[in-house]
């Protein structure tokens, strides 16, 4: 289905969200993640605290990713290699674009879509206003919903380098592409816009939608924005306000973040929920987590599924880590086999004795011919999973912006000479993060410094090693194993399927 058509169905994906809440309770249970229904009886807008419904279903459309978004977003760094059979995905990893590659085309589609539920969803709170008598709370709502559509768009520019920013639902035939800069301007206004609208607490604290955007979420977007824009100043000020909050701490176990444990953790800024509803059987809304596991394993809990192998952390990054004595990260952020193993005592020679082909759980990670290394941040460990369950990730969120990443995004802002209105110093934002991961404290920091530590700490998640290395002209880091980059190479095409239908997108970003 064409992004075009998708535009002309919107009116009733917004309750998406009804049938979780029939299900699981209209007050007790908001916080589970959101079934994927249409409801299709009468809509009685005098019906106040139903208000809620078409935000939920802005959620659930913005957890719904499609298995592909996070791989191809994820792609291109010299974190991460492309693996498995999808011949797209590694051409992409090779720097070859091809506007046909279907994946280009799921990223736009998908990302557009869920940008028409935001804009339906608005219109729906809108049409509650009057039954609800609750200005504030429709006015909280709706800039949620300016916020989950603010990261959808800071996804689009960063991956196509520009994009069509819509103002309203049938127009987006007659809006020019917005080049990346203009893009990033726009999600600055409307997170300043939305901001004061919005909850000053740590998602987790929501108490009708927990784990829900909050006005620190905004801030985070609004920072990654600016960042983009080489606005360091702007940095320092978003981020300076989720510092001060105090809401946000790191997670003392940085191995647990990542499984089941982390869920709602004080460090998560913005997370996509899931749940198996604490059932082994049954309906249970999740993300398909499969094309990042090891394709075979001697799993602890009989059964666990094994996964696809498209997803492989880069012997660029493990041997980075074992230069600099990195423990709990590489350990966290690299599943072994024993091929890997081999392969990595060849090209580094002597590795540390901890290194093996089984986790902390007892999981045994056997040979591959996809790959030798796994991606441990996005495998959930087999005992993690409820009986009856076998899907890999069952039961497991997707951490999409971390506090560590405010920190170190703040550090950089000041060594760029932006000054931070936090307490903490560029030193002080560093040295917290690398504290957490058991590293020695640095007594100063460079630009270079602080770009190394996100490099650890942020490897393989959401592309930000990609972007960070396009954002800073670094060809030379992304040129790595045998793949050469160039800054021509920095986004996507615009997909053909939608060329074909958008004429603008034949003219590219002015």
């Amino acid at each position: 289905m064409k992004i075009i058509k998708k535009f002309k169905d919107k009116s009733l994906l917004i309750f998406v969200g009804l049938l979780a809440i029939i299900l699981f309770g209209c007050t007790d249970n908001l916080d589970a993640p959101f079934e994927d229904e249409t409801f299709t009886s009468d809509v009685d807008y005098t019906i106040g605290q139903d208000m809620i419904l078409p935000l939920l279903g802005a959620y659930q459309g913005l957890y719904t990713r499609g298995w592909e978004e996070p791989v191809s977003i994820g792609l291109r760094g010299d974190d991460i290699n492309a693996a498995g059979d999808q011949v797209p995905m590694t051409e992409q990893d090779e720097f070859k674009y091809f506007a046909s590659h279907w994946n280009i085309n799921s990223v736009w589609q998908q990302h557009y879509n869920d940008i028409v539920i935001t804009f339906s969803a608005m219109e729906e709170i809108e049409k509650y206003r009057v039954a609800a008598n609750n200005d504030a709370l429709a006015n909280q709502y709706i800039a949620e919903c300016r916020v989950i559509r603010a990261y959808l768009y800071l996804d689009l520019a960063r991956y196509f380098g520009g994009c069509i920013v819509i103002d309203q639902l049938d127009n987006i035939q007659n809006t020019p592409v917005s080049n990346k800069a203009e893009v990033m301007q726009y999600i600055v206004d409307e997170m300043t816009a939305a901001i004061p609208d919005l909850p000053a607490v740590n998602p987790n604290k929501r108490a009708d939608i927990k784990g829900g955007v909050t006005r620190f979420t905004a801030l985070a977007i609004q920072a990654l924005a600016y960042q983009e824009m080489e606005n360091y100043q702007g940095v320092a000020d978003a981020a300076s306000a989720i510092i001060s909050s105090g809401e946000y701490q790191l997670s003392s176990d940085f191995y647990s973040l990542f499984k089941k444990a982390g869920k709602l953790n004080n460090e998560n800024i913005l997370e996509f929920q899931f749940s198996d509803f604490n059932t082994g059987e049954g309906e249970n809304f999740s993300h398909l987590f499969a094309p990042f596991g090891i394709t075979s394993w001697t799993p602890v809990i009989t059964g666990a599924e094994a996964g696809w192998g498209f997803y492989e952390p880069t012997m660029k990054y493990i041997t980075f880590m074992l230069d600099r004595g990195e423990t709990v990260r590489l350990e966290t952020s690299v599943l072994f086999t024993p091929d890997g193993i081999t392969e990595l005592r060849n090209e580094y020679g002597n590795i540390p004795d901890w290194i093996s082909n089984k986790n902390r759980e007892g999981d045994t990670f056997n040979n591959s011919p996809r790959l030798n290394f796994g991606s441990g941040k996005w495998n959930q460990p087999s005992t993690e999973l409820i009986p009856g369950r076998t899907s890999p990730g069952s039961n497991k969120n997707m951490v999409v912006i971390r506090y560590a990443e405010i920190l170190l995004v703040y550090a950089e802002a000041l060594t760029r000479g932006a000054t931070g209105s936090a307490s903490l110093s560029a030193v002080d934002a560093v040295n917290l993060v690398r504290s957490r991961a058991g590293m020695g404290n640095l007594s100063s920091v460079t630009t270079e410094d602080v770009l190394n530590e996100k490099f650890a700490e942020l490897a393989t998640e959401w592309g930000i090693r990609y972007y960070d290395m396009v954002r800073t002209k670094n060809t030379t880091a992304l040129s790595h194993e045998g793949k050469t980059f160039t800054m021509d190479k920095a986004y996507m095409p615009f997909p053909a399927d939608q060329v074909a239908e958008l004429p603008q997108l034949a003219e590219g970003i002015q």
